[in-house]
C-alpha cells in the first residue's frame, strides 16, 4: 500500500489484516521520566533496592509507560490522518524492565466507514512482545481515520 511519506495512511487506503509495528529499547531513564509525568512513585517501579526483595528483582516500568509506547505506535503509523485515538484496553501479562527490548505489533481486524467523521473508525487488536518473545501486554484500540477524499 503507497503511503505518503508525510502522512499515515488515510482510511480509503486501510485494509483488513494489515499490520504495522514499531520496536524500542526501554531504558531506565524512560522509567524514571514516565514516573515523574504520571506520578507513579510506587516503590517496585522507583527504588532498586525495594525491588531486589520482590519477584521481579529490578524496578518494573509502569504499565502506562508501556501502553504510552504502544499507543505511540498507533500515533506514529497514522500521523497526520488519526483524527482521534478513542480508546485503548489492555492486559498486562508480564513486567517490563530497563533494558528490554519491546516490539508493538498492531493489526487491523475490522473497519467502519464513518461519513459524518469524513473518515471511519479503524479496530485494532495490539501484542506487545519483548526480546524473548514473551507476551507483554495484550490490547484492542479503535482509531477513528479520515479519508483522503
Amino acid at each position: 500500500m503507497p503511503v505518503n511519506l508525510n502522512w499515515g495512511p488515510y482510511f480509503d487506503q486501510l485494509e483488513q489484516g494489515a499490520k504495522f509495528q514499531s520496536t524500542i529499547t526501554v531504558t531506565e531513564t524512560h522509567i524514571v521520566l514516565a514516573c515523574g509525568l504520571f506520578g507513579d512513585f510506587n516503590p517496585v517501579h522507583m527504588n532498586a533496592e525495594y525491588a531486589k526483595n520482590t519477584k521481579f528483582e529490578r524496578p518494573l516500568a509502569p504499565g502506562t509507560l508501556t501502553i504510552g509506547i504502544m499507543g505511540s505506535a498507533m500515533g506514529n503509523y497514522f500521523a497526520g490522518t488519526a483524527i482521534a485515538n478513542t480508546g485503548i484496553n489492555a492486559t498486562f501479562k508480564a513486567p517490563v524492565q530497563a533494558g528490554d527490548t519491546i516490539t508493538t505489533t498492531w493489526t487491523i481486524e475490522r473497519l467502519e466507514e464513518k461519513p459524518k467523521l469524513k473518515g471511519g473508525i479503524a479496530y485494532l487488536t495490539g501484542q506487545c512482545v519483548n526480546q524473548h518473545g514473551v507476551v507483554v501486554v495484550e490490547a484492542e484500540s479503535t482509531c477513528a481515520v479520515r479519508s483522503q477524499s
